[in-house]
């Protein structure tokens, strides 16, 4: 999702599949060196990421929107928003995660409807703004979803680098459009390179790619400049490139919460 519009504000390290808290299974290797290295990769209090996404159809006509993403935690619980500046069209939409322990609560403001409605586990395998991520990429690309079952493949390499393989799964009674979600975390930089995403059937239905040469080291953090998502089965992409990131900045409050969410037009 893994890469949860995958982390935006966990940076992508837990982006699409690599969950907040995972639950192992028993396969005789355990997870925990993988998430120790990620979460030593999180920022500790907060991000701030200005990004453009572009969003190519099967005809490869492009639509290009802008917005600005936060992330910050408080205590053991994380928020995060996400707020539109551009086209005029999508100008002040915004859509906001709140996780509180194991719960998880998303909220959506469109100026059109000047009101504030919350996403429903029915709706959340919907396209997101019209890009390829969904609400539920979203969700897991903050590290917000939980997956009941994680467990580690082994290692391989991807284009001549070491990375850890972890396979996760919806818990059992999760709404989710994926079956199966597998992550290649880079060894070195603990960022999920790439992550496949397998719908019902075992059938492939998106491809998330993190370029390592996209990556850049700021305050104590490898960050993603760069991620791509395919959707193999409507044949479109979602480039989302970020062009300016504040790590560890305070954050108010207020900038997290429903009220606010409304007054963001």
């Amino acid at each position: 999702m893994a890469s949860a519009i995958a982390t935006l504000t966990a940076l992508a390290l837990l982006a699409a599949g690599m969950p907040a808290a995972a639950v192992n299974v028993d396969t005789g290797e355990d997870v925990d060196e993988i998430l120790d290295c990620i979460k030593a990769n999180q920022p500790r209090l907060s991000a701030e990421q200005t990004v453009t996404l572009r969003t190519l159809d099967r005809t490869g006509s492009a639509r290009v929107s802008s917005a600005t993403i936060y992330w910050q935690k408080f205590g053991d619980d994380s928020k995060a928003l996400i707020r539109f500046s551009a086209p005029d069209d999508l100008r002040g939409s915004a859509l906001l995660l709140i996780q509180k322990g194991e719960r998880a609560d998303m909220f959506m403001y469109l100026p059109e409807l000047r009101r504030v409605r919350r996403v429903t586990k029915r709706s959340i395998t919907g396209s997101m703004f019209g890009t390829d991520f969904s609400y539920e990429d979203f969700e897991r690309f903050q590290g917000f979803a939980e997956d009941g079952e994680v467990k580690r493949l082994p290692d391989q390499e991807v284009e001549g680098r070491k990375v850890f393989v972890v396979e996760g799964r919806p818990a059992r009674g999760e709404e989710s459009a994926y079956e199966r979600i597998v992550s290649f975390v880079d060894q070195e930089r603990c960022i999920p390179i790439h992550t496949d995403l397998y719908e019902k059937g075992e059938s492939l239905r998106k491809v998330m790619v993190m370029p390592l040469e996209k990556v850049t080291r700021e305050a104590e953090s490898w960050v993603p400049r760069l991620v791509v998502v395919k959707d193999l089965v409507n044949q479109t992409q979602t480039e989302l490139l970020v062009d300016e990131i504040e790590l560890e900045k305070k954050l108010p409050r207020k900038l997290f919460s429903e009220s606010a969410l409304a007054g963001s037009h």
